[in-house]
């Protein structure tokens, strides 16, 4: 080998530096003398290559990474280049030199046994490189090789680290070697304005109808062989990129239609068979989407070429603007009706001693809290990140975990509704509970705490590449949104932690709202009701419970699903149904409730109170009122359309009355032989 490199390699680099163009066929030459070069084996590793032999290699190849690698037949094209790059690991491998070897356009580096350890105790082999030019390599410099008194922290430009016990490097430029039918190269200027135009046209289909399928490198190409390590070996790269979009405000853009478009960066692996591609998806990508610039950190397990690549996602398809304010709407209508149930039930004591009612508030005391605070998050937290809460700050990390608890304490108190309605309704008999208040904050309160706290600690890791003071840290949320403090959706926290909780709740809840749903098509009606009243009265009754028990939240689970107008369509019933939550609520415990209604009419002097004879409890006493108005007109009963076939006189609240244990106090529910009705 060393023989070659020195007769045949010399002359091989003056025909390269003459200037000629150089191309496909070129490379194809090349590649027959550096598989001559590196063929030569003793054994099972290959001869080594001499420090010259290597900065030869080195200086021509670079200069064949300025040619256009054009080709008629791509996939001829993907599989000569991949060659040439699979033969400058191959010197990489069996160099001699100590350190790196550099040219403009491609350098290479073989890395010494490892001599650190990682977080965990194991060995690894930790690189890091500066690079002063982003457009020359040869001002590339080795900041793992640096050592001094000075302390000062420096933050390289691309980082390595790797659990193998052998590891070589090759460093080009940009992606000469690596053709593919989907990547663009953006012209080489200076002006940044003309470089981001030149982005968004390629990144946007003709006449910025839809989004481009293509992707362009936006960094160094890095070519890491980990020697025979085994399959699942970590190999953690962080990268600056070449070009900066900006944050969220600067990266997205609008399509046709009021849709909207965003340029993200992704850890690319080069996949040479067939006409080449980049695969996006092999590696975990790590980046701040506020600091790009900043770097992206690619978590992999292979061997194969590396890159930052820019690719464009749609993020709005045109109508979730319409959606987010439909929702604040209804939210803020939900809010103003969960604040007059609580402002009117709480000072009725006769009411709000009843054991139905104090489940009632803490249920919509507890919407009420959750509603607000996703409504505030609008003020408090900016997409911009000029807010006063940052985006995935710690504030926000709390933000996010309250909103998280406050959300699945709303579905736990939506099961002791149900239960309650299941008590009071269906079983009736034999299921007196004490305490049972006690019991139901402690549930509803302490089994949804977990959940937040799992979803912070475990899915917030923060991942280091390099060592000492070339060391880079990036944190990778997969609990926190990007835009917004809550839950990041789409992730294993999202689904595990939020979406189960949630459809757990709505299995049992379905259960509750089937068994309740019985008892009211099965009331009888009287003689002056018609069929189709009774049927429309009975679906209002239904549905009432239905959006009570929040299974709304059900159809939330079909929003995902790849059928376009469809998923449009259950994402506004979802929000019509859930956003009106408070809504309903008001309208059930207040509006339609006779013992309110009475209650304030007579404390406001328009009604008068009238007592029955009984000597009930105060519930009772209210429940008998009835108006009187000043015309003296006749006292009009309506009929409860809830009403069980059993009974005449037991209801979900004077069900708590209607028995008491020896000791005088109120059992729940009354154990009496009557049925129940709402």
């Amino acid at each position: 080998s060393s023989g070659i490199t020195a007769e045949y390699g010399k002359q091989w680099y003056q025909r390269r530096v003459r200037g000629d163009t150089a191309g496909l066929a070129d490379v194809n030459a090349t590649n027959q003398f550096l598989t001559a070069l590196v063929a030569d084996t003793s054994g099972e590793e290959p001869a080594p290559i001499s420090d010259d032999a290597t900065k030869n290699v080195v200086a021509a190849v670079s200069n064949l990474a300025m040619g256009e690698m054009k080709s008629t037949n791509a996939e001829e094209a993907a599989a000569v280049c991949d060659k040439m790059v699979s033969n400058l690991k191959a010197v990489a491998k069996a160099t001699t030199s100590e350190g790196l070897v550099k040219s403009p356009n491609v350098a290479l580096i073989k890395a010494k046994p490892k001599t650190t350890t990682d977080d965990s105790g194991q060995a690894k082999i930790a690189l890091s490189f500066n690079l002063g030019d982003p457009n020359d390599l040869s001002s590339l410099s080795d900041d793992s090789e640096s050592s001094g008194s000075d302390d000062k922290k420096t933050e390289p430009s691309v980082a390595i680290d790797s659990g193998a016990d052998s590891v070589s490097v090759v460093i080009l430029k940009d992606d000469t070697f690596f053709p593919s039918v989907t990547s663009v190269r953006l012209p080489s200027s200076s002006n940044d304005t003309a470089l981001k135009e030149a982005l968004w046209d390629t990144m946007k289909e003709e006449n910025a109808t839809d989004v481009s399928n293509k992707v362009v490198v936006n960094s160094i190409i890095l070519e890491v062989d980990m020697g025979d390590a085994p399959p699942g070996t970590p190999l953690d790269l962080f990268i600056k990129p070449a070009m900066n979009v900006g944050g969220p405000e600067n990266s997205t853009s609008a399509l046709e239609g009021y849709r909207k478009m965003k340029i993200t960066y992704k850890c690319g692996m080069y996949d040479p068979r067939g006409n080449g591609s980049w695969d996006m998806d092999s590696c975990l990508t790590v980046y701040d989407e506020m600091r790009a610039d900043a770097g992206v950190m690619c978590r992999c397990n292979h061997n194969t070429s590396f890159a930052v690549l820019m690719a464009a996602e749609e993020i709005d398809p045109g109508y979730l603007e319409s959606q987010s304010i439909m929702s604040k709407v209804f939210l803020a209508a939900s809010c103003v009706g969960l604040v007059a149930t609580i402002s009117l039930i709480l000072p009725a004591s006769a009411i709000s001693k009843t054991r139905s009612a104090k489940v009632n508030m803490c249920f919509s005391f507890t919407l009420l809290l959750a509603s607000v605070m996703f409504l505030v998050q609008d003020f408090l937290v900016k997409s911009d990140d000029t807010g006063v809460i940052k985006l995935q700050s710690l504030p926000c990390a709390i933000y996010t975990m309250l909103q998280h608890y406050l959300w699945l304490v709303v579905f736990m108190w939506t099961i002791v509704e149900g239960f309650l309605m299941y008590l009071s309704l269906v079983q009736v008999f034999g299921s007196h509970i004490s305490k049972y208040m006690l019991k139901f904050n402690l549930a509803a309160w302490l089994v949804p705490l977990p959940f937040p706290l799992i979803g912070y600690f475990v899915f917030t890791q923060t991942y280091t590449v390099g060592e000492g003071k070339s060391a880079v840290s990036l944190v990778d949320h997969q609990y926190i949104s990007e835009t917004m403090c809550f839950i990041k959706p789409e992730t294993i926290a999202f689904y595990t932690l939020f979406l189960t909780p949630l459809c757990l709740c709505i299995v049992v809840n379905l259960v509750f709202f089937a068994l309740v749903a019985r008892v009211i098509k099965n009331s009888k009606s009287s003689g002056t009701t018609t069929e189709s009243e009774q049927m429309l009265r009975q679906l209002k009754a239904a549905v009432g419970v239905m959006v009570l028990l929040g299974t709304g939240w059900f159809f939330g689970i079909f929003m995902s699903l790849p059928v376009p107008d469809f998923q449009v369509f259950m994402q506004y019933l979802f929000i019509v149904l859930n956003s009106t939550q408070g809504t309903f609520v008001f309208l059930f415990y207040v509006v339609l409730n006779d013992q309110v209604k009475t209650h304030w009419l007579v404390k406001f002097g328009l009604a008068e109170a009238k007592k029955s004879t009984t000597s009930s409890s105060a519930a009772a006493a209210t429940k008998n009122t009835t108006l009187s108005t000043s015309k003296g007109a006749s006292k009009s009963t309506k009929e409860n359309i809830y009403e069980n076939q059993a009974a005449e006189d037991h209801t979900y609240s004077t069900a708590e009355y209607g028995n008491m244990d020896k000791t005088g106090k109120h059992e729940f529910p009354a154990k009496s032989e009557d049925n129940a009705k709402i």
